[in-house]
């Protein structure tokens, strides 16, 4: 429109300056008219979409940001061609399916009182990558399902949600996951196979649970894992198989726990560590440890002291330095 005005002054002024170039500047102007309603009927640019009340919208990329304002229910009228949608904050207690007439890459839903997901709620927010549902500590139980669909899923946060078991097919599928927060909730067992699918999962956080034991498929098919937080956990039993697939783990905390022996197959398969963090256990410094005495012989990584708790003559002694006889 600002050309098109501007073309026209110029054609005006040449038609007050020489009155001989009049039909040279109809022409122009007759021309230009025309190309501006081509313009309005046909590439005419979409109105501006409607915010829902008591939201703020704003464009590049398309954000609803309705945080900290007291919603009960997911908000109507969140434009579909939404990027980013803020919920978090609110006091929103279910999610069910039809809950989000919208699309977006980006949801969080963090410090709510959700306390119900079905299944098949997020179900047709095909392209969502990252989803926070940390910080709802009424959320005690997932349905199977409850993340069927998000096939483009990157990023799942579900810290400090009192969770305290999840159903064998919650992660099904989700094969684009890379990070899963877990932190934090009052989880006790984890099923073999959970974690089957999660073929691109690089960072694992399940520190600050009540944990016991790691059985031998608990971490299978997690083939890019780079980091696994078990710390402040009650782990005292891992099976010698349980790391197998982890063999480009870099990072593994499992402090705070109440391990007194590793097996030696365990460190074994996990060729790529680099941090490990092993303090804070009841460790028994008898002939057991003599394999996680071999490895820390034999590999250059960073660690913490693991100070002996058995036998009396040992107690208080680092079990990386003790003597070989």
């Amino acid at each position: 429109i600002y050309c098109w005005f501007l073309l026209y002054c110029t054609a005006l002024f040449t038609l007050s300056i020489n009155r001989k170039s009049y039909s040279l500047a109809q022409c122009i102007i007759c021309g230009l008219s025309l190309w501006l309603v081509v313009w309005l009927v046909v590439v005419k640019p979409a109105p501006v979409q409607s915010c829902p009340h008591l939201c703020v919208c704003y464009p590049n990329p398309m954000t609803v940001s309705c945080q900290a304002q007291n919603f009960t229910l997911v908000p109507t009228g969140v434009p579909y061609d939404s990027q980013r949608v803020f919920l978090q904050n609110n006091r929103i207690t279910e999610l069910r399916v039809g809950s989000f007439g919208f699309g977006t890459q980006v949801l969080w839903l963090f410090s709510n009182n959700i306390t119900w997901i079905e299944a098949g709620a997020f179900s047709e927010l095909r392209d969502l990558e990252e989803l926070d549902l940390g910080d709802n500590p009424h959320l005690r139980r997932l349905e199977g399902g409850a993340f069927r669909g998000l096939e483009k899923l990157q990023s799942l946060h579900m810290h400090r949600c009192r969770l305290a078991a999840l159903p064998h097919d919650i992660f099904h599928k989700l094969y684009s996951l890379q990070y899963l927060y877990l932190q934090e909730n009052q989880l006790h067992f984890l099923q073999d196979d959970l974690f089957a699918d999660l073929i691109n999962l690089s960072q694992l956080f399940l520190h600050g649970n009540r944990i016991r034991t790691l059985s031998e498929n608990v971490f299978r098919g997690l083939v890019n894992l780079d980091r696994l937080l078990l710390h402040d956990n009650r782990i005292r039993q891992v099976n010698r198989r349980a790391f197998r697939d982890l063999g480009r783990l870099t990072m593994l905390f499992l402090f705070n726990n109440s391990l007194a022996e590793l097996p030696g197959q365990a460190m074994r398969d996990v060729e790529s560590i680099q941090f490990l963090r092993l303090n804070n256990n009841p460790w028994a410094c008898g002939c057991e440890a003599r394999p996680l005495w071999e490895f820390f012989r034999s590999n250059r990584v960073s660690s913490s002291d693991l100070l002996c708790a058995s036998p009396a003559p040992r107690r208080g002694l680092d079990l990386r330095f003790l003597r070989e006889n």
